[in-house]
């Protein structure tokens, strides 16, 4: 069985539970990233890593493009991700991805 992903009471208070799309998209983000060490479309991730697309969020998470980049751009301002962008993807780094993952 996979690992779990568990989210503190101390998430009500932060921003991104406020905003139900940016919430959305972190915890679809939680469960998307590597669980270890792994290739993925040709790019080597590290644990609470993916390789991804906006269009492959917004078409995940149901939220338009717009909504995913927003959301992206604020979750990097609060320091929850890190992204490497390329032409063909993007890798998403979950910052202290330990913490949410039991």
């Amino acid at each position: 069985m996979g690992e779990s992903v568990k989210l503190s009471r101390a998430i009500l208070s932060e921003a991104e539970y406020r905003y139900a799309a940016r919430f959305k998209l972190f915890v679809t983000l939680l469960f998307l990233a590597s669980r270890g060490e792994c290739e993925q479309s040709g790019v080597r991730l590290k644990r609470g890593e993916l390789v991804t697309s906006i269009n492959s969020l917004a078409a995940q998470t149901l939220l338009s493009v717009k909504q995913v980049r927003r959301g992206l751009d604020a979750l990097k301002k609060a320091g929850r991700i890190t992204t490497v962008s390329s032409p063909l993807h993007t890798v998403i780094n979950i910052c202290n991805f330990d913490s949410y993952v039991i």
